[in-house]
């Protein structure tokens, strides 16, 4: 290497350890899919060092994950002098088993870079885990973690996961795919930790009943969090009433993510019932008005062309940030007036009204129309506005109004 000037920034070297090639792994015993995979995580090292990239990603063998050789150690520690200076976004390692060794060469060379860290099938075991557990603690900008594949039995590890993440200053995303957590007193425990989340996963488990009542409590709590994904985790009807129920509890969740789980339609009625209860006014105000929880690819056009149209409705009017709780409210009060099928409910119950309110709930049926347009995109919607009002107007009987206009006036 160059000598450099000393008024230049030192800069690290991006010198390798020599590739071996998977001739050479297969000579020790490795399979050929595993040699090939040896070979390019060797090369996805150098692509990185070599370049200017802010992501790494190293991915393993896709069948089985892939065994560790102490050959590689070089290769690993070449990648931490290459963190050095380097502005690291994310690091996702899969599929490659990292023992103790591996760990403690990574690990403080990220030390102090804030970033996002993805760890999937990697075999880190109770030592690992305890590993992690010290990096998170001492690393106080890590920002997003994703763990998949370790299964938690421990509870002394669930309790040290959990101290390290709870108050932690700046991780507010945290995802398990696959880690054990049908596990009730597990699961509790690291939901201690979680408290001041903004994003929780849970996936790929197999969540049994009481699972299901713990993260409803969780749920009832009111925590901070906005998101909480629950993906293919073997939730049933049963267990979708018990988060509907929850729900009613909560004003912080945004979004209630239970796609690829069991639930059919028992489950996505009460689903749609905790966030819209049109049985009177009351169990109207009393639902969520601030979450969305759904079962299907909310990014897919055609998923949701396929829902009913109130579900859509109220989901629109749910995630309107810039409205307040009231305005939500009045919103869903006006659909359950309106119905959203092109029918208007008896409007009977407004005869005894005073004249000056008739305005208003005019307005509001307007207002719901606008609303409908949006949801629908159909311009048939602007005629089925003036027939609303038409018919709200012919079934109304203005003439118990009219012939009390004069002492209204006077009052």
């Amino acid at each position: 290497m160059n000598q450099q000037n000393n008024d230049q920034p030192v800069r690290r070297s991006r010198r390798l350890a020599t590739i071996i090639p998977a001739s050479d792994w297969i000579s020790i015993g490795y399979s050929q899919v595993d040699a090939r995979s040896m070979e390019k995580i060797q090369l996805g090292i150098k692509k990185y060092c070599d370049g200017d990239d802010n992501e790494i990603i190293l991915i393993g063998n896709s069948a089985e994950i892939l065994p560790h050789h102490d050959m590689m150690l070089p290769h690993w520690k070449k990648l931490a002098i290459g963190f050095n200076g380097r502005t690291l976004k994310k690091i996702s390692l899969c599929g490659i088993t990292l023992p103790t060794p591996v760990l403690d060469i990574i690990f403080p060379a990220l030390q102090s870079i804030g970033l996002s860290i993805l760890l999937h099938d990697v075999q880190l075991g109770n030592e690992g885990l305890l590993r992690l557990t010290s990096f998170i603690k001492d690393n106080t900008t890590i920002k997003t973690l994703s763990i998949g594949g370790e299964r938690i039995y421990d509870l002394s590890i669930a309790n040290s996961l959990s101290g390290a993440v709870k108050d932690h200053p700046s991780l507010n995303v945290l995802f398990f795919f696959k880690c054990g957590l049908n596990n009730a007193e597990i699961l509790r425990r690291l939901l201690e930790g979680c408290t001041k989340l903004n994003h929780l996963g849970i996936d790929g488990e197999k969540l049994g009943c009481e699972a299901v009542r713990i993260l409803g409590e969780f749920i009832c709590n009111n925590y901070p969090l906005k998101h909480l994904n629950l993906t293919s985790s073997k939730i049933s009807d049963n267990d979708t009433l018990l988060l509907a129920s929850a729900l009613q509890m909560n004003t912080n969740l945004s979004s209630l993510n239970l796609k690829k789980n069991d639930i059919a339609e028992e489950g996505e009625k009460a689903l749609l019932k905790a966030m819209y209860d049109p049985t009177s006014m009351d169990t109207i105000i009393e639902s969520n008005h601030s979450c969305v929880a759904f079962t299907y690819e909310m990014g897919s056009e055609s998923s949701i062309a396929q829902r009913p149209p109130l579900e859509t409705e109220v989901f629109l009017i749910n995630v309107r940030d810039t409205h307040s709780i009231m305005q939500k409210i009045r919103m869903k009060v006006v659909a359950a007036l309106c119905g959203v099928d092109g029918d208007l409910f008896d409007l009977s119950h407004f005869n005894d009204l005073p004249l000056e309110l008739m305005p208003r709930v005019l307005e509001l049926i307007q207002e719901h129309t606008k609303l409908r347009k949006k949801v629908v995109r159909s311009r048939e919607l602007e005629r089925d506005a003036l027939s609303r009002l038409f018919h709200t107007l012919r079934g109304w009987e203005l003439p118990l109004l009219f012939e009390n206009l004069g002492s209204s006036s006077t009052k």
